[in-house]
């Protein structure tokens, strides 16, 4: 799942991953234009057949959602991080991998919020990559014995 599709550069990336190994791509944006704009781009690529385009609240469209998510990629607005985690964590496969990107931006207390409260989740690990705007990788690796939320 890629949460902020903006203009699709991130979901083209994603979709050529989701084709190689026989997956799919939900992508979810607020804006109809930026989607449209993004599935433009995807059909240009050949690659808009692997890609859900979901408009709407992120919080409400994850929510809804029925399955449970190997990838998460966390790019909209950054006061939207933690509530996004809070309705995407319960839904996390074993293993899966969450990557919230713009990590490092100095003074932003809801990209700090977000490394806390990532953190703080049972069976989450991860670490803050300076690379670019800094990348936060976390992985879900509950004990074998768990049960999930």
């Amino acid at each position: 799942m890629e949460i902020g599709t903006s203009f699709g550069y991130s979901g083209i990336w994603l979709a050529e991953a989701a084709k190689a190994t026989g997956g799919r791509v939900t992508t979810l944006e607020m804006h109809q234009y930026k989607s449209d704009y993004a599935k433009q781009k995807a059909t240009e690529a050949g690659l808009a057949d692997y890609i859900d385009f979901q408009i709407g609240d992120a919080v409400e469209l994850i929510q809804q959602y029925e399955g449970k998510f190997d990838f998460i990629l966390l790019d909209l607005w950054k006061d939207m991080y933690v509530p996004c985690l809070d309705v995407f964590y319960p839904k996390l496969n074993p293993g899966a991998i969450v990557v919230a990107d713009n990590m490092i931006r100095p003074g932003n207390q809801e990209v700090k919020d977000y490394g806390l409260a990532v953190r703080a989740k049972a069976h989450m690990s991860g670490v803050l990559l300076p690379v670019g705007t800094g990348l936060e990788i976390s992985r879900y690796e509950p004990s074998p014995h768990y049960n999930a939320p």
